[in-house]
């Protein structure tokens, strides 16, 4: 998998969560962003020339800290925690009785519509 497929998976997810967040499904639209960013992640991290087979949620998190934010100042530092974040929100969504608000969807949505746009232009050939 190259950075213009993960970007494609990321740009599937974001739509994705566009759709369930419109349709009143916060939990699934949380998942759906964190994944969105994951595979943006998964994109920039290609680009920077770090190729993992197969990428575990903590080995991500910290990889893209450390290259894209720390290393080589790729990405700001937000985006190094938006992924940490939304990786607890999807957590919470998905094992967690309590539905996730609207308002915390909302705002997963506009991180991951940030976090994939900005994969995007970094990733532009």
């Amino acid at each position: 998998m190259d950075a213009k497929e993960a970007l494609a998976k990321a740009e599937q997810f974001l739509k994705a969560a566009r759709l369930t967040l419109v349709a009143e499904m916060s939990d699934t639209c949380c998942i759906a962003c964190y994944y969105a960013v994951f595979w943006a992640a998964i994109a920039m991290l290609h680009y920077c020339g770090v190729k993992q087979k197969r990428w575990k949620h903590g080995d991500l998190k910290e990889r893209f800290g450390m290259e894209c934010v720390k290393r080589r100042r790729l990405c700001p530092e937000e985006f190094g925690r938006w992924v940490g974040e939304l990786y607890e929100l999807r957590n919470d969504a998905m094992y967690e009785p309590e539905p996730i608000s609207n308002k915390f969807a909302m705002r997963a949505m506009r991180k991951a519509e940030q976090f994939v746009q900005y994969a995007k232009e970094v990733c532009r050939p």
